[in-house]
């Protein structure tokens, strides 16, 4: 008889995620983190980094394409951008289906979650390969702090969990400095984690980025792998964008100018949350 694994991920004491395993296919503690590639019968390829479920081949497309294209389909010229995070390579191929891009840097803190994406993880890291594309290697929080000469259109931060290395990319400072980096009228886009167990993380950003921006718009996107199966998305700016101002890619599996509009009303509990 066979013994079956399984991969458990608590989101509290008392609940969490679990599936099946199938086959690890890569397994490495870096410098930073423990990193596992798993294949699973009901989500695919899992990328997983300390143990925290990052994107599975099920439901990539709407975490990334979300992340993505409110914010480059509102913007008028989006063509300079930087990737906060992102070593799995998704959110830089949905940027790079706009040609107005220009340059996509991508500032990322472990170079072993990008040769083990660009490994076993194509269909999502095929673009780290394009001419625009700049990786960095190094903390987000110091590359902001040292970032001087080179402003941005769109900034994403695509970051894990608010705990361990990516805290502080929840922090004031690190916000103060993204806004110190952005073009006139820039966007900033934060993945901001599940609204029905952690809506004071995302209500805490909230806050924060209100101190540094006028318009900060919450939207939302079911994510089956992530927890709870609700995510929130964050997207700020100094100016009103309240319309797409340019059709989105054909090729979208999710996205579209209607899910735009309708992943912006929020139910009444996260309104208060948020507002109240």
């Amino acid at each position: 008889m066979s013994k079956e694994f399984w991969f458990k991920e608590y989101h509290s004491p008392d609940h969490g995620l679990f599936f099946r395993i199938d086959r690890v296919i890569f397994q490495k503690r870096s410098e930073f983190q423990q990193i596992d590639i798993v294949e699973s019968p009901t989500f695919g390829k899992v990328l997983i980094l300390d143990g925290l479920v990052m994107t599975t081949d099920l439901d990539e497309f709407v975490y990334h394409e979300m992340l993505v294209h409110p914010a480059m389909t509102h913007h008028p010229d989006p063509s300079e951008i930087l990737v906060i995070g992102g070593g799995d390579g998704g959110t830089v191929r949905e940027i790079l289906k706009y040609p107005v891009v220009k340059e996509i840097v991508v500032c990322e803190i472990d170079r072993a979650v990008v040769e083990a994406s660009s490994e076993f993880l194509p269909h999502l890291s095929k673009g780290f390969n394009d001419q625009k594309v700049k990786l960095i290697f190094e903390d987000g929080v110091k590359f902001v702090q040292r970032e001087t000469a080179k402003r941005y259109d769109v900034i994403f931060v695509d970051s894990s969990d608010p705990v361990g290395p990516a805290a502080v990319l929840y922090g004031t400072d690190f916000i103060e400095n993204l806004k110190r980096i952005l073009k006139d009228g820039g966007i900033v886009v934060f993945q901001s984690e599940s609204p029905f167990t952690r809506l004071h993380i995302i209500k805490d950003l909230f806050n924060k980025l209100r101190g540094n921006f006028p318009y900060v718009s919450p939207y939302l996107a079911p994510m089956p792998g992530y927890p709870d199966g609700t995510w929130s998305f964050l997207m700020a700016s100094h100016e009103r964008y309240e319309d797409p101002v340019r059709n989105c890619p054909g090729n979208l599996k999710y996205y579209n100018s209607e899910i735009d509009r309708a992943s912006r009303v929020l139910p009444n509990f996260i309104r208060s949350g948020l507002y109240g």
